[in-house]
């Protein structure tokens, strides 16, 4: 077996090998199937052996190649520091034939930092340097006053950690328990740092992809000092994690099933690389705000996130890979999508997707609603105030309701896979947009130190509540809030008018006559007077006396008939204003008014000409008027009894 065996591989491995060529000879030399049968099982096990060796080839060489490009980078780290320690010669060298060189100090920096603080004691003096803390065995090395050159110079505190640079401004309260504030945090294994040539004192600090930073020391002994701790801190960072042990993933049943061991470490070793190189993947979508692709990477890696052990560096993967997750985020919710290119259509929903696919449903729900805020205030800054008030209301009223009913549906339909509730997020929203509509609302309706005319409010209040019920279909009953909203322009109205209608009948009564009211038929006055009376069920033809030519008398005094047109105007726009909240103003203020116009008719002069007038007069207001408004207001405006007012009948029968 073992010859055929040979013989057959020597054919197989032969240069000029002819496959066809091969099994005519074997057909020709073999006698039957179960020689054919045996030479097919010699060729499957020649293949399975070189197949075998094939594998091992490849694994062989994987890992020589892997060798290979460490020595290789190796080798450009000590090239990489031989020409930096070749410059910090020339410039050591440069700087002894230099005379002393004087720098600007500042005295709002002096402040006691000393080389061993904690980060704990970090925190404290540094406002925002509470992230120090994601990574566990961080340390400071040195720290320092530097100036940031820039458009403008400022004043800056550097710390260096072992695996970090932060940067922090003085704050401007010294009362303020933090002395400085955080500005950059850079992470020391992307950063590279090298001398300005052209300029003394400063040494430049590149973070990848595009971030520089150029400071300036005070001395050219501190300078050359910064760019060897930095140096000598990225490399003790570098030894630190090469020599560290691979970082294990954990493994469920079912993989450990599916392949050997050795397979399952090559699958974990793979996805601890990937994982490695995720945050510098991401930092390159950040930069070029690729956020699409940033929130694809995230999710894909997140299966292999939740695998990693507690041990083993896992948390600090993980610490930095958030780092990443919380700047996608705030860059995510900053987009401005009320213009460029998230103004309108599909692309408006993107950055709200892409966070719904974060699972940062509270940042998207903020960012939707920020963006239907804009548009709206937009969408009423466009209506033009032409014509007359009401006109106006009513175009406002019906471009807001319309548009916050329309983002309560699509909110519905946008948030509706979320396992959180995110309904309260709209209604604090519609809440929050209903006061700045009430405020320009009343700006426009209820004016400071201006009247509008008679009836207007009050059609206007009604039209806005009426355009209010849209909200109804998505379940929001918003009667309650507007009446709350404006209820100070509704009072401050009542009240105007309600003077208006008093100032006027004290000047009525002044100039009364004490006559009876004459009407001709042709102006239709006296029809418009019965049609107004008709409204609260009062007779106007018993008051009525009729002549052979054109004229009507009416035996009513003329102060009566114009409190009654203007009270009816008054109590008409009440109706439409009317809430709860202004039930005892406007009870008050009709009670008042009816009370003053029955008892200057009591006031009248006993003259016999003028009794007739004045007896009428009298009999109309309180057996008729009256009674009739008090009808009026308990069935169609407070739906309750008003005794207040019913006790100027009884007050008036005394008299």
């Amino acid at each position: 077996m073992s010859e055929h065996w040979e013989h057959y591989e020597n054919k197989l491995k032969h240069e000029n090998f002819n496959p066809k060529e091969f099994v005519q000879q074997l057909c020709k030399n073999l006698d039957n199937a179960q020689d054919l049968y045996s030479v097919k099982k010699v060729v499957e096990g020649i293949k399975q052996t070189h197949a075998t060796d094939l594998k091992k080839n490849v694994y062989k060489n994987y890992g020589q190649f892997i060798q290979t490009s460490k020595e290789i980078t190796y080798l450009e780290a000590e090239m990489y520091k031989l020409g930096h320690l070749l410059t910090e010669q020339k410039a050591l060298i440069s700087s002894l034939t230099d005379d002393n060189i004087t720098s600007e100090k500042n005295e709002a920096l002096d402040i006691s930092i000393t080389e061993d603080l904690s980060i704990a004691k970090i925190c404290e003096l540094v406002q925002g340097a509470g992230v120090l803390h994601d990574i566990p065995g961080r340390k400071m090395i040195h720290n320092g006053n530097l100036v940031e050159l820039g458009e403008d110079e400022r004043h800056i505190r550097l710390f260096l950690m072992n695996d970090c640079i932060m940067s922090a401004a003085p704050t401007k309260s010294a009362w303020m328990s933090e002395a400085y504030k955080m500005v950059d945090l850079l992470e020391l294994k992307n950063v590279t740092v090298m001398d300005v040539q052209d300029q003394k004192l400063c040494f430049k600090v590149t973070q990848y992809p595009a971030n520089m930073f150029l400071y300036r020391a005070e001395t050219e002994q501190k300078r050359i000092e910064w760019v060897s701790l930095i140096k000598r801190a990225q490399q003790d960072l570098k030894e630190a994690v090469g020599d560290r042990p691979d970082i294990e993933l954990k493994q469920s049943r079912d993989e450990m099933i599916e392949g050997t061991w050795e397979e399952n470490q090559r699958r974990a070793k793979f996805r601890i690389e990937a994982l490695l190189e995720l945050p510098e993947q991401l930092d390159v979508c950040i930069a070029q705000r690729d956020f699409e692709n940033a929130v694809r990477k995230l999710r894909d890696a997140k299966p292999d996130i939740a695998k990693l052990d507690q041990s083993n560096h896992g948390p600090e993967i993980k610490a930095r890979i958030d780092s990443r997750l919380r700047q996608l985020t705030e860059m995510l919710t900053e987009v401005n999508m009320g213009s460029g290119m998230y103004a309108h259509g599909k692309a408006s929903k993107k950055p709200v997707k892409q966070l719904l696919l974060l699972e940062k449903v509270t940042q998207a729900t903020s960012l939707f609603l920020r963006n239907k805020s804009t548009n709206l205030k937009m969408s009423i800054r466009r209506i033009k105030m032409e014509g007359t008030m009401t006109l106006y209301i009513t175009k406002l009223s019906q471009t807001f309701f319309s548009t916050v009913a329309a983002v309560g549906t699509e909110f519905k339909a946008v948030f509706s896979n979320t396992e959180a509730g995110c309904m309260p997020s709209y209604v604090s929203w519609v809440e929050s947009e209903l006061e700045w509509f009430a405020d320009m609302f009343s700006r426009q309706v209820f004016p400071q130190g201006s009247v509008v005319g008679h009836g207007v409010a009050g059609e206007c209040v009604s039209i806005a509540l009426k355009h209010a019920d849209q909200l109804s279909m998505n379940g929001l009953d918003i009667s309650f809030l507007m009446s709350r909203l404006l209820q100070p322009g509704i009072s401050e109205t009542l009240k105007r008018n309600h003077i208006q209608i008093m100032e006027a009948s004290q000047l009525r009564a002044k100039e009364e006559h004490w006559k009876k009211c004459e009407f001709s038929r042709q102006t239709g006055d006296i029809k418009k007077l019965d049609d107004l009376l008709k409204t609260y069920n009062v007779d106007l033809s018993k008051y009525c006396v009729s002549t052979g030519d054109d004229k009507i008398y009416v035996t009513l005094c003329h102060s009566v008939i114009s409190f009654v047109r203007s009270f009816h105007s008054y109590l008409n726009d009440a109706k439409k204003m009317y809430n709860v909240r202004v039930k005892k103003q406007l009870i008050d203020s009709i009670t008042s008014c009816l009370q003053f116009q029955a008892f200057q008719l009591k006031l009248a002069p006993p003259d016999e000409e003028i009794r007739t007038v004045v007896s009428s007069s009298d009999m109309f207001m309180n057996k008729e008027f009256i009674p009739a408004v008090i009808t009026f207001l308990e069935t169609q405006v407070t739906q309750q009894p008003v005794p207040q007012i019913r006790s100027i009948l009884d007050m008036n029968d005394m008299l």
